[in-house]
C-alpha cells in the first residue's frame, strides 16, 4: 500500500471515527435529558440504558453520510490550510491520488451501513418501538380488527379470534364481478402458504338456487395472510423480508409504496456515502486562496449535509403520499448530490 495511500486513508477513517463519537456523545447526552422525565412512570435506568444502547445502530445508519461528509471536508481543508494540497499538485499527483483512498473509507462505511441496516437496526428497531410504546407512551399493545384481503379473484375477510386464528369470510368471483363461491370458516389460521380453515360452509349458485354444503376441514392456497392484513413496519424488515412483502401486496392489489420504499432506501444509503465523499473533494480542493476557499467549502458542506437529509425525508413523504414513484424518491438525494459532485470536481479539473 502506498505511503501516500496510506497516509490520507488513516487520516480520513480516523476524523470520521472522531466526528461519529463526538455526535453519538451529543445523543446521548440530549436522548438522557429527553427520557428522564420518564423515569418512574414505565421507565427505569436499565431500560433507559437499554433503549438509547439500542438506538446506537439506527443513529449511526441514518447519519452516516452526512458524517463521512463532514470528516472529508474537516480533513481536505486541514490539507489545504496546510498546502499539503498544493505540494501534492505541483507534483503533478492527479485528484485520483486523493479521491482513491477516501473512496476506500467510503466503501468500508457503505459496507457497514449495509450490515447494520440488514441484520441488526430491524431487530433492535422492534425492540425500540416496543418500549416507545408501551413503557415511554403507556400504550397498550396493538391488536389487528376486522380486515379485506384481496388476491386475484378472491376475497378475505378476516376477523381476529385470539393467538393468530380468525373467523374467515372468502367470495370467489368471475372476471365480471358475479360470486362464484363464498365460505364461511368459523376458525381459520394461516401458515406455509396455507389457510388452514375448520367448520366450514360453502355457498354456491346454481340453477336451481343456492346450493350450501358443511364441511369440517380443508386448506386453501394463498400468498396473502394476516402478516400482509397487519403489515409490519418496514423499518422492522431485511431487505428480503422487504422485497417478498411489496410483491405479496402488489400481487395482492394493496399499496405497497412505502415498503417499496424502504426496499429501495436499503441500497440507496450505503451509495450515499460515496456521494458524500466525492462532494466533499469536489467542494474542499482548491488551488487559490485556500483559507478563504476552505473555510468556504466546510460551510457549504455542512449546509448540503443538512440538505441531503431534508430531501431525503422530503422524498420519503412525497413517496408516502403517492406523489412520487417508491424507487424514484429512494433514489433522487443520491441523484442529486452525485451530479451537483461530478459537475463541481469536472469544473475545477478543467472540464
Amino acid at each position: 500500500m502506498p505511503v501516500l495511500f496510506r497516509w490520507i486513508f488513516y487520516g480520513a477513517i480516523s476524523r470520521a471515527l472522531g466526528i461519529m463519537l463526538a455526535l453519538l456523545a451529543v445523543f446521548f447526552i440530549i436522548e438522557a435529558f429527553d427520557k428522564a422525565r420518564y423515569l418512574g412512570h414505565g421507565l427505569g435506568t436499565g431500560l433507559l440504558i437499554e433503549y438509547m444502547t439500542l438506538k446506537i445502530p439506527f443513529m449511526i445508519v441514518e447519519f452516516l453520510p452526512i458524517i463521512l461528509l463532514l470528516a472529508a471536508t474537516m480533513y481536505l481543508t486541514e490539507l489545504s490550510r496546510h498546502n499539503e494540497l498544493v505540494i501534492m499538485r505541483a507534483a503533478g499527483l492527479g485528484v485520483d491520488k486523493i479521491l482513491i483512498p477516501l473512496l476506500f473509507v467510503a466503501g468500508i462505511a457503505a459496507v457497514s451501513s449495509f450490515i447494520l441496516g440488514e441484520w441488526v437496526t430491524p431487530i433492535t428497531n422492534q425492540r425500540l418501538d416496543k418500549i416507545e410504546r408501551i413503557n415511554i407512551h403507556q400504550k397498550p399493545e396493538t391488536r389487528q380488527g376486522v380486515q379485506w384481503l384481496k388476491e386475484g379473484k378472491q376475497f378475505f375477510r378476516l376477523q381476529p379470534l385470539g393467538n393468530d386464528v380468525f373467523q374467515l369470510i372468502m367470495l370467489e368471483t368471475d372476471s365480471k364481478g358475479g360470486w362464484l363461491r363464498r365460505m364461511d370458516a368459523a376458525k381459520a389460521k394461516y401458515a406455509d402458504g396455507h389457510w388452514q380453515l375448520t367448520d366450514i360452509n360453502i355457498s354456491q349458485p346454481d340453477a336451481s338456487g343456492l346450493r350450501i354444503k358443511h364441511v369440517e376441514a380443508m386448506d386453501i392456497p394463498a400468498s396473502v395472510g394476516p402478516d400482509t392484513a397487519d403489515p409490519p413496519k418496514p423499518r422492522h424488515m431485511s431487505f428480503l423480508e422487504l422485497k417478498k412483502y411489496a410483491h405479496d401486496l402488489d400481487y395482492a392489489g394493496l399499496a405497497a409504496g412505502s415498503f417499496n420504499f424502504a426496499l429501495h432506501r436499503k441500497l440507496a444509503a450505503p451509495f450515499a456515502c460515496l456521494v458524500m465523499v466525492l462532494l466533499a473533494t469536489a467542494l474542499c480542493i482548491h488551488l487559490g486562496s485556500r483559507t478563504a476557499a476552505a473555510s468556504w467549502g466546510t460551510v457549504a458542506a455542512i449546509g448540503l449535509g443538512l440538505a441531503f437529509y431534508v430531501i431525503g425525508n422530503t422524498s420519503g413523504l412525497l413517496s408516502a403520499g403517492d406523489r412520487l414513484p417508491a424507487a424514484f424518491a429512494a433514489w433522487l438525494p443520491n441523484l442529486i448530490f452525485a451530479g451537483l459532485a461530478g459537475f463541481l470536481l469536472l469544473h475545477r479539473e478543467g472540464h
